[in-house]
């Protein structure tokens, strides 16, 4: 697909709930649709930094950090199916890696399932042998 139209990034700004949760419902990570605008609000609102892309006011991209004032964690760096290869995912992790380089963060860690070898790595991360433990509910 070509885009005809600008690209707008922005960071830590308003962002409607429900058209984040679509998002993650259409890239499947939310299949059940348990998002809910009021969690969602609380999410946005408990994340140290978060970076949305929109074309035409669609909303087509977001990455996100949370954590304490020790530890952070990169989550949730997606992109709209239909706006994939189009560098979005990859300015939006330029803007978390220069959020990240004025923090003074111990441990950043993001779990990678992009599928994209080395994706993460262009930021300055690091592959570990180890499998991460997962809570099952």
């Amino acid at each position: 697909m070509e885009i005809r139209h600008e690209i707008l990034f922005a960071e830590n700004s308003d962002i409607d709930p429900e058209e984040l949760n679509a998002l993650f419902q259409l890239v499947g990570w939310d299949n059940q649709k348990r998002r809910t605008v009021s969690e969602t609000r609380v999410m946005l609102d408990a994340t140290h930094f978060y970076v949305h892309a929109h074309v035409n006011r669609k909303l087509v991209g977001f990455a996100r950090v949370c954590g304490d004032p020790y530890v952070a964690q990169v989550l949730d760096v997606i992109t709209h199916p239909e706006y994939r290869y189009h560098g979005i995912a990859t300015e939006c992790m330029h803007r978390i890696a220069s959020f990240l380089s004025q923090s003074n963060y111990v441990t950043v860690t993001l779990l990678d399932d992009s599928g994209i070898p080395c994706f993460y790595e262009r930021f300055g991360f690091r592959g570990i042998d180890e499998t991460p433990m997962k809570w099952c509910s």
